[in-house]
């Protein structure tokens, strides 16, 4: 896509036209009552990290569609990822179904949409790197994420108004996550953006837990130092296996010269490029990028 769309609507209206786009973020939208309904049984500190499980998938993929050999490198970190959440899901404190109020809330609430929002205020006065949207999506996921806790939250307790509102709060959340995800990669490699978006929208909302959503860590088995080593277990296998060849040769834009023996104009039309992946609860991973870095919202460049 043109990057004067970079940062706007009309960037996801387009996308909008393509099939393969919409089936995969169908995908997302359908995951994301199972998530509400995780929520309901286990508390935030375990479902999000698990949110790692979709590049699992992303392997599975990569390995038995194109072929791509899964090295040992690949088989850690699945093992990691397996082995994270099953360790924070044994010493994660128990779920709770209450949340802060007030304005310890809209105040956390109001910091991360702030983050999300600043690359669109700062659009029209000076470029928006890759790297800049990238946040800008993790922190509008993150914000999605501990909304659907607090949709989860409400059903718990019966009260359908606020969980009506919680939910149209989160697909404004998770709308705003895609466009700017949709626009770093624009700007970056869907091997760069990827890893970016889920380490903020996994660490923050797992952070927040003890100060919004009522989960004790000091009650856990082994104490706040036993979640941190759970939470940064999965971070690292989920970062190493957005490096598999697998899942690389799955989302990449193109193959690098060094895999293929070839070398491509950035703006090549392949097979790969109108390819589209997507992760489990609403991070997308849509592969019409160029590799180089550059700022959303300058002047309009050749698709």
């Amino acid at each position: 896509m043109p990057a004067a769309h970079g940062l706007r609507a009309s960037l996801v209206g387009r996308l909008a036209r393509r099939p393969r786009w919409l089936a995969g973020t169908a995908l997302g939208v359908v995951g994301w009552p199972l998530q509400a309904a995780a929520l309901l049984l286990a508390p935030l500190t375990v479902v999000q990290p698990a949110l790692a499980f979709g590049l699992v998938l992303l392997l599975v993929l990569g390995a038995r569609t194109l072929d791509e050999r899964v090295g040992a490198r690949d088989v850690l970190a699945v093992a990691a990822i397996v082995a994270g959440v099953a360790f924070l899901a044994a010493v994660a404190p128990e779920a709770s179904t209450q949340h802060v109020g007030g304005w310890p809330l809209a105040g956390a609430l109001a910091a991360l949409a702030a983050v999300a929002l600043a690359p669109y205020a700062l659009r029209g006065r000076r470029g928006v790197s890759g790297i800049t949207a990238a946040l800008s999506a993790g922190a509008a996921f993150a914000w999605s994420g501990l909304s659907t806790k607090f949709v989860a939250d409400a059903l718990s307790a019966h009260q359908w108004l606020a969980a009506a509102c919680w939910t149209l709060a989160t697909g404004l959340s998770s709308g705003l996550a895609l466009l700017s995800e949709m626009s770093a990669l624009q700007r970056r490699p869907a091997t760069q953006v990827a890893p970016f978006v889920f380490v903020v929208q996994v660490v923050i909302p797992v952070l927040a837990a003890p100060l919004l959503t009522g989960e004790s860590w000091a009650r856990a088995p082994l104490g706040p130092a036993g979640i941190l080593l759970g939470l940064a277990i999965v971070i690292a296998g989920a970062v190493a296996l957005t490096a598999a060849r697998a899942v690389r040769a799955l989302v990449d834009a193109e193959p690098s010269s060094a895999d293929s023996g070839t070398s491509r104009s950035p703006w090549t039309p392949t097979d790969a490029t109108v390819s589209t992946v997507r992760f489990v609860e609403a991070s997308t991973v849509t592969t019409t990028m160029s590799p180089a870095d550059g700022a959303v919202g300058g002047e309009p460049e050749a698709a």
